[in-house]
């Protein structure tokens, strides 16, 4: 865990961030700030509050994403802030970690809080950088999203959209469209973003149900291991095979749905009213 000093210090840095102005070469971003930890680089204009506030919250994410793996990078982690999700050519993009550990985020909305909804999730790949050529990418997206939940639990963006994890979830499973672990598991790079409105939404949950039911230092322990997240490491940390406990938790997930008050009409409104509305959703037929 960081020391308190630490934290304060971090703050302190973040508020009194240097923006700099618009630069004639190419390549070089027009805006951007520092913080102890963190370079912010912005593609639009942001104004002075946007740049302290943001510098901000990058300074508090990072601290608690250190404090729940009780590391952090050598090197400061370069955030890209870069517009809307909608590009001019139609394009929509998502935020993301590139081979060199830098952060992309894109507003999906029209203040610059939307940037905000995947930087947790993002650091923690960040900071886990140099496992990603060994990494089994079920687990590395289940972890990421399990850390994020505890350092940021505001439940803002994709794929909870304000909503509790418990109904954003269950109502996949309850609906019948709760893929199966295994097959997110074997066919990440098929399901992942196909299936994104449930894959992310059903491995996060998973994660979370490992952390509130085995302890989250057991799970921050399987993640220390190289590489992380073969199927025997669930077996050796959780004391079951990865089938077993798939099953408990959908068994656990779907007794908290159903002792929620209006359950099937959160289920309807998340469904209806929500962005997840414009998501991909995938059949969890005979190809599951």
């Amino acid at each position: 865990m960081l020391p308190r000093t630490m934290s304060i210090v971090l703050s302190l840095v973040a508020i009194a961030v240097a923006a700099s102005s618009a630069a004639s070469e190419a390549g070089v971003p027009a805006y951007r700030a520092e913080t102890g930890h963190c370079v912010l680089e912005w593609s639009d204009k942001p104004d002075s509050a946007e740049i302290e506030w943001m510098s901000r919250e990058a300074a508090t994410l990072y601290r608690r994403v250190a404090e729940l793996l009780g590391e952090q990078p050598a090197d400061k982690i370069t955030i890209l802030l870069e517009g809307p999700a909608e590009r001019a050519d139609g394009r929509r993009d998502y935020p993301r970690v590139d081979s060199q550990g830098r952060i992309h985020l894109f507003k999906f909305g029209p203040d610059a809080g939307s940037y905000l909804s995947a930087l947790a999730h993002e650091m923690v790949h960040a900071f886990r950088i140099d496992r990603i050529r060994t990494a089994d990418w079920f687990f590395e997206e289940g972890f990421a999203e399990f850390v994020a939940l505890r350092a940021d639990p505001s439940l803002a963006g994709f794929p909870w959209f304000d909503f509790p994890v418990t109904i954003v979830a269950g109502q996949w499973v309850a609906a019948g469209q709760g893929i199966p672990l295994s097959a997110l598991r074997e066919r990440h790079g098929q399901l992942n973003m196909a299936c994104r409105a449930q894959s992310y939404s059903l491995r996060s949950s998973f994660f979370d149900w490992l952390g509130r039911t085995h302890g989250d230092k057991v799970v921050i322990a399987t993640a220390k291991m190289q590489p992380a997240g073969s199927l025997t490491d669930y077996e050796k940390f959780f004391g079951k095979p990865f089938e077993e406990l798939e099953r408990e938790w959908r068994k656990a997930l779907m007794a908290e749905y159903r002792a929620i008050p209006d359950a099937d009409v959160l289920a309807k409104e998340f469904r209806q009213a929500s962005p997840i509305q414009y998501q991909p959703v995938c059949s969890a037929g005979k190809d599951f």
